[in-house]
């Protein structure tokens, strides 16, 4: 066999190879509890975020990616503000985790009520608690309290594989070996959502995923974040959170279950005022 005819073999006989996976600083590891403790460790680090990036949504009612404005503080403060192709306000939410306000554009009218699942769903066609959707999009995956948990390894998406399990509902963790941050996350055996992150960076001395997708299959709906222009972990500017409605329009209050609430009538004024 002459040289060239030698290369091009071993050419073709190294391509059919399974790459080396690199595990990183830490080597492998092969305890999923150790493996569960480095990943909590890792997702953990980002507090605060706030800048810019485009919001994906595609859903049965409409789809389309609009501008978007962020700024979020662990546990449960958010504002997210939405702007058309013309850079023209769309949305305004804002949670202190308690209490919300959202201001529609379109109709002129500023709701505010309780931070339930259900009215911040008014914004975004998810229904989570301001702290969980604060956790998604800091890259922080909710994880079910499992029973037990065992570890695998995908050799072909070179990906730690952890899976947690309580009772019949499973919930699979694509885990990347070097930063030890989640890709994927789908629960099984429940009503519930799967989460998928993507264009990791480093952010100082972590990583942090600049892509966000949620998926509610059961609704045929996913929701996508991407990060353009960030900062991170800095002291959060607590006027941003603000839940005061905007000068001279309609507040419209309501109650937990997004139900508008009469006006409340104004005590009639005393004699002589």
């Amino acid at each position: 066999m002459n040289r060239a005819a030698a290369a091009i073999f071993l050419a073709l006989l190294c391509s059919g190879c399974p790459k080396r996976i690199d595990f990183g600083p830490t080597g492998q590891i092969t305890q999923a509890e150790e493996l569960f403790r480095l990943t909590s460790a890792a997702q953990s680090q980002a507090v605060t975020l706030q800048g810019d990036g485009k919001l994906r949504v595609e859903s049965p009612q409409g789809s389309g990616t609009v501008s978007a404005y962020l700024a979020a503080s662990r546990p449960g403060l958010l504002r997210v503000e939405m702007f058309d192709f013309f850079n023209r306000p769309i949305a305004v939410l804002v949670t202190d985790g308690q209490r919300f306000g959202l201001f529609q554009a379109q109709e002129n009218k500023f709701y505010q009520g309780p931070a339930t699942p259900r009215n911040l769903s008014r914004f975004l066609p998810v229904a989570l608690p301001s702290e969980e959707l604060v956790s998604v999009m800091l890259g922080q995956v909710p994880f079910l309290p499992a029973e037990r948990m065992t570890l695998a390894l995908d050799e072909k998406e070179r990906l730690y594989v952890l899976t947690l399990q309580r009772g019949e509902v499973s919930q699979v963790l694509h885990i990347h070996p070097q930063h030890l941050r989640v890709v994927r996350s789908e629960i099984r055996g429940l009503r519930a959502y799967d989460l998928e992150y993507d264009h990791f960076k480093a952010q100082g001395s972590f990583v942090l995923p600049h892509e966000v997708t949620l998926r509610a299959s059961t609704a045929d709906t996913s929701v996508g974040l991407r990060y353009t222009d960030i900062t991170l972990n800095e002291s959060p500017d607590l006027t941003l959170f603000d839940l005061a409605a905007p000068e001279d329009v309609p507040v419209v209050e309501v109650d937990e279950g997004g139900q508008a609430l009469p006006p409340v009538a104004l005590p009639p004024a005393s004699p002589g005022s």
